[in-house]
C-alpha cells in the first residue's frame, strides 16, 4: 500500500511539473507585453512634442 501511495504522489508531482513548465510565458511574449504599454503611454508624449515645435 505504501509504495502504491508513493507512486501515486510522484506521478502527481511530475504532473505538476508538466503543467508549470506549461504554464511558462516565453520570453519573447513577455518582452512584446511590456514593450507596447511603453509606446502607448510615448506616442502622445510624442505628439505634445511635435506640436511644441
Amino acid at each position: 500500500m505504501d509504495d502504491y501511495l508513493e507512486q501515486r504522489i510522484r506521478v502527481l508531482e511530475l504532473e505538476v511539473e508538466e503543467l508549470k513548465e506549461q504554464a511558462k510565458p516565453s520570453q519573447v511574449n513577455t518582452w512584446i507585453w511590456a514593450f507596447i504599454p511603453i509606446l502607448a503611454l510615448l506616442i502622445p508624449v510624442l505628439a505634445l512634442v511635435g506640436n511644441i515645435f
